[in-house]
């Protein structure tokens, strides 16, 4: 029997190009492909709680390629509900239950061998494991590539529903083109309980850079039924949208949004949306709602304490309260979600340029003329017993400034007896070479010299009036 497949969001295509074969210029860059199969989600503000079924993942960055095969992803749940409980007990969920990730990476041996495993939901409160979610596979190579696919039990939430969701992502760098390539197809997918129901959808994207550069998305089904009754894809979708219309205005002030499947091209990719059904600032929540329980305020905190007071793990339940009353207070989100791809890739270069040699730096010549040769004299140094300045000069004493250097000095007593001091020595001198320049130093040297020590009498006699004894 023969069935024809209808499009019914059109493709997007842009300029599709043939550059140079050679390599100047060009860069190894980057790709990136996802799909999803099932979301639910409560948002709020940065946090998200919630599961999405048959997640898949691929790229590749350089030389490098990645991918990750997700049949279940429990986002931040696990976060929440493994920590034991406040009173001890082991959390909801058991750590050992939670679902693997399959990831491949390139740059490990083995990562081209299929990894594909079968994942399980975990069980709460202790219990078993549940059924199965799916299977997961991921791979991954040098050239480099990389892929990830997945397979997926049916989800329904009566909102929407789907079936036989499997999804496939890809990422490849071959002869000047960077690729990334997504796929989601199922059984069935169901909207409003049945209401609308669509064969064989498919999510596809594809978008390539480089020496061939294109993007396309689409959205296509291959037959439709409005409540039970046939209809064409154009017809299908015209239904919906008139549906979309109605149910948005009737539901306005619980901020309900249908969102159809629709293609959005950007300058790196390209991404095909999901069936959505969402619940976003809701206006009965922020005019009615959040104010009611403002005025209700003191009621509510003792409500909640009281529940805390009779079991501890009500906490988490109010946490969970917290989240939805912040999305119908309009700071979140609820979402359902069926499908979704999203594709894209990016000319970087990842390379490490060299690192360029320092310049040389020429010495600087020193173009002031040397300074004549001085003497600064140190009135730091010790120059006798510290005690011996504030002890007033004798009447009878004097200082004998005319011994010459190396000679001993007479001087006179305060009891009228004379005792040898030695001059200043002569050792400094004695190492210094004979010649014009030397002996001219010396004469510097004994003139700073003296004209140092007549500046610390100078001082002594007329400043501090205290005596100064020379060694």
């Amino acid at each position: 029997m023969l069935r024809a497949s209808f499009l019914v969001v059109a493709v997007a295509a842009f300029g599709s190009s043939f550059g140079p074969a050679s390599g100047d210029g060009f860069h190894t860059g980057d790709a990136q492909a996802s799909a999803d199969t099932f979301t639910l989600n409560i948002k709020a503000a940065n946090a998200a709680i919630g599961f999405t079924y048959g997640r898949s993942l691929a790229a590749y960055q350089d030389k490098t390629g990645t991918s990750e095969g997700r049949a279940l992803d429990l986002g931040a749940l696990p976060v929440i509900f493994t920590p034991d409980q406040c009173d001890g007990t082991p959390g909801l969920l058991d750590s050992k239950q939670l679902p693997p990730l399959t990831r491949a990476d390139s740059s490990e041996e083995g990562s081209n061998n299929s990894r594909r495993v079968q994942v399980f939901t975990p069980g709460v409160n202790g219990e078993p494991m549940g059924p199965s979610t799916g299977f997961q596979d991921a791979t991954a190579t040098p050239l480099p590539s990389s892929a990830a696919l997945t397979e997926s039990a049916p989800a329904d939430v009566g909102l929407i529903a789907i079936d036989g969701g499997r999804t496939r992502v890809s990422t490849q760098l071959k002869d000047q083109v960077r690729e990334a390539h997504a796929i989601m197809e199922a059984d069935q997918l169901r909207v409003m309980g049945g209401l609308f129901t669509f064969n064989q959808p498919r999510w596809e994207a594809t978008t390539q850079s480089g020496a061939r550069s294109s993007s396309t998305g689409s959205f296509t089904f291959t037959s439709a039924t409005v409540l039970g009754i046939p209809r064409s894809a154009a017809d299908a979708m015209a239904d919906l949208e008139g549906f979309k219309y109605g149910l948005e205005q009737l539901l306005a002030p619980l901020g309900v949004v249908l969102e159809l499947p629709r293609v959005e091209v950007r300058d790196d990719g390209v991404k095909v949306t999901p069936m959505g059904f969402r619940i976003v600032n809701p206006p009965f929540g922020t005019q009615v709602l959040i104010p009611f329980l403002g005025q209700i305020d003191t009621q509510v905190q003792q409500w909640r304490k009281d529940l805390v007071a009779a079991d501890c793990k009500n906490a988490t339940t109010l946490t969970i309260v917290d989240l939805i009353l912040g999305v119908m207070g309009g700071s979140g989100a609820v979402e359902i979600l069926a499908g979704g791809v999203d594709v894209s890739t990016h000319d970087t270069d990842y390379s490490i340029p060299p690192i360029e040699p320092m310049p040389e730096v020429a010495a600087p010549v020193d173009t002031v003329p040397p300074a004549p040769d001085t003497f600064v004299a140190d009135y730091s140094t010790d120059l006798g017993d510290v005690s011996s300045f504030d002890t007033p000069l004798d009447s009878g004493t004097t200082l004998d400034m005319t011994t010459g250097l190396g000679e001993t000095a007479v001087v006179p007593s305060t009891g009228g007896a004379t005792k040898e001091q030695a001059a200043l020595p002569t050792a400094a001198l004695g190492g210094m070479e004979e010649g014009t320049a030397g002996k001219a130093g010396v004469a510097v040297g004994i003139l700073a010299l003296l004209g140092a020590v007549g500046l610390s009498v100078g001082d002594r006699l007329v400043g501090r009036r205290s005596r100064r004894v020379i060694p």
